[in-house]
């Protein structure tokens, strides 16, 4: 039923054109592509599906080309920003133009230092300004981005209970980001092992917050907006890929 639905989303997406996505959607697109270029590239065959890598390769370029030009506007809300910056550096990861990466880390520096300090300075404390301090530190080597990405996350921990539904999966990408890459770099081995436990137990409630997207989705369907369709692509996308992954569907 999943899979099913899964083809229908991502023959939905692929008929957006980017300029009528709101840059809302901007990031949950990317990544939803990622997913799928990951799973093309793993299992060839599936090209048959989902389009050739070169078709989906130059998708995600698109999307980085219109985040690139987002981040010249330096009025917009500082989270926002942040977020567009860590989406570059994402894209970065499969398209290698290094004038993405150097916006994207630029646009980072101008968010976490100051004029006039050479000390990093959290503008806010949000799942897009932890996804910055961690991929801060996947580039650059850090360890002050790394500590303070650490610090926001057993800060969120903390207070799971009383975080918004919705922001919760936000938080959910980020902690799961700290973890690929900072991870026990930045932490004693014994609060790593408590960090992991709480992130266990948190899996339970995402997999239920994503499912009800999913389900509201469909009872939508047609009624839905751009940022839904693209929420649930991105949602979709990843299981997927996980499924395969796991050897469920070959």
């Amino acid at each position: 039923m999943e899979k099913n639905l899964f083809r229908e989303v991502y023959k939905q997406v692929c008929g957006l054109a980017l300029k009528d996505c709101p840059p809302s959607s901007l990031s949950g697109l990317l990544h939803g592509y990622l997913s799928v270029y990951s799973m093309v590239r793993v299992y060839p065959w599936l090209e048959d599906e989902y389009g050739s890598l070169w078709d989906i390769h130059d998708r995600i370029r698109e999307i980085a080309r219109v985040l690139q030009e987002l981040l010249k506007d330096k009025d917009i809300p500082v989270d926002t920003r942040a977020g567009y910056a860590v989406d570059l550096m994402d894209a970065y990861l499969l398209y290698s133009d290094i004038k993405f990466l150097d916006v994207a880390l630029d646009t980072a520096y101008e968010i976490l230092i100051p004029k006039g300090s050479d000390k990093m300075v959290l503008p806010c404390r949000t799942p897009n300004i932890c996804r910055l301090l961690c991929n801060c530190y996947y580039y650059t080597g850090e360890t002050e981005s790394g500590y303070l990405a650490g610090d926001l996350v057993i800060e969120v921990i903390g207070v799971l209970k009383e975080i918004d539904r919705k922001k919760l999966l936000a938080w959910w990408k980020a902690i799961c980001l700290y973890n690929d890459v900072v991870g026990i770099v930045t932490s004693s081995s014994r609060e790593w092992g408590y960090r992991k436990e709480d992130c266990n137990r948190l899996y339970v409630d995402i997999e239920q917050v994503e499912d009800e997207r999913v389900e509201f989705f469909q009872q939508m369907r047609r009624d839905c907006g751009i940022c839904l369709v693209v929420e649930v692509f991105d949602i979709l996308a990843r299981r997927e890929f996980m499924m395969y992954n796991e050897g469920c569907n070959i």
